[in-house]
């Protein structure tokens, strides 16, 4: 299994997408339940995202920052990957956003980054450390905050079992792209907020229905043989949820106040 590394990354992020891609997997964020649930969290924080100082960690293409973006937030990208920033910059320009890049590893944080942004965010990182780099890739989320802010930590449920299978597969098979990857569980997510000293934090999930595409034998086929995608936007329904989404969904998503 890779290492975690800016080469890894690198080598993840050098292909690019379709203009026609990139503005549909901004609609189709959108409209899915985990977006649904960041955006009511932070307008009942905040009231608006209208000039929100927001930063996402490690963020490949940024569509979460994006969306925040189209919604008004001033919005920072930061990634420790040349390709990552670029692939983002990309996404960004399609879809007619802007924000400001930064080329810096998390865990080694320079006075070029503020300490005073409202939301902190990452989609995906945090589960590719492990020992004390993963109590302080989670840390720095919230070092970044002003007293006040918010961080939103969305990694791989242990408990989402359409994930686990697809992954112990893609594992055993050599299909799988992104190196090191270590799913959580609440009580690792409690134990890390215990040792960085954050005492105010809640959990929720995104869809435990959607993460049956994980298994979904069409969705396999189409993506070993590399068939083309449907890109029709008019065709996106927004996501319902489940009361068991914050148990047993793919994405377990940590919501803390500094």
């Amino acid at each position: 299994m890779k290492k975690n590394s800016p080469e890894l990354w690198d080598q993840v992020w050098q292909n690019t997408s379709s203009v026609e891609k990139d503005i549909f997997d901004l609609v189709k964020e959108e409209n899915c339940i985990r977006w649904q649930r960041i955006e009511g969290i932070v307008l009942r924080e905040f009231g608006t995202f209208k000039d929100l100082k927001v930063i996402e960690i490690g963020a490949g293409a940024g569509t979460n920052a994006a969306l925040m973006a189209k919604k008004g937030a001033k919005v920072t990208i930061l990634d420790y990957s040349e390709k990552a920033l670029g692939r983002a910059h990309e996404f960004f320009e399609r879809n007619g956003l802007t924000a400001e890049f930064i080329k810096q590893d998390a865990l080694a944080l320079t006075a070029e980054v503020p300490v005073d942004y409202d939301v902190s965010m990452s989609f995906g990182l945090t589960e590719h450390f492990k020992g004390s780099d993963r109590i302080n890739i989670n840390k720095a989320h919230f070092d970044v905050l002003r007293k006040g802010g918010i961080a939103l930590i969305s990694v791989p449920n242990k408990y989402n079992l359409p994930y686990r299978i697809f992954k112990f597969i893609a594992e055993h098979t050599g299909k799988w792209p992104v190196g090191e990857e270590f799913p959580y569980s609440r009580k690792e997510f409690r134990s890390i907020c215990m040792l960085i000293g954050i005492k105010e934090y809640s959990f929720f999930g995104d869809s435990l229905v959607w993460s049956l595409n994980f298994i979904n034998p069409m969705k396999i086929v189409r993506k070993i043989f590399k068939l083309k995608a449907n890109l029709n936007i008019s065709g996106i329904k927004k996501e319902t949820g489940t009361p068991l989404d914050q148990y047993l969904s793919y994405a377990l998503v940590l919501y803390g106040r500094k």
